[in-house]
């Protein structure tokens, strides 16, 4: 299972942690369309915000991915529009898989 966790803090974001990998009813490794939607996801969201400056590096390894915000951007209309976005793919993916994916705080 694949757990997505929206870090927030009232209205603000904090970051954002994703976990594990979908089961291999979705496919092998390397070769999983789930893992790799949610994948494109999580690291487009990370990589557009640290270019713009907005996020603190991100810890990353098989399965990991996890960054957060930069003091003072939690609340940013930016960075809000950015995971509202994400956020709306991922819920779109958990619709269609619901027992692969699990979204925390959102």
């Amino acid at each position: 299972m694949i757990r997505v966790k929206i870090l927030r803090k009232g209205e603000g974001f904090q970051g954002l942690e994703s976990v594990g990998h979908a089961s291999t009813r979705q496919g092998a490794k390397g070769s999983n369309l789930l893992c790799a939607a949610v994948g494109t996801l999580v690291q487009s969201l990370y990589l557009h915000l640290w270019k713009e400056g907005k996020a603190e590096s991100a810890e990353i390894r098989d399965g990991f991915l996890k960054f957060e915000i930069r003091s003072g951007y939690e609340t940013d209309l930016h960075v809000r529009a950015n995971f509202d976005f994400v956020r709306d793919g991922l819920e779109n993916l958990r619709e269609q898989y619901p027992s692969e994916i699990e979204l925390i705080g959102e």
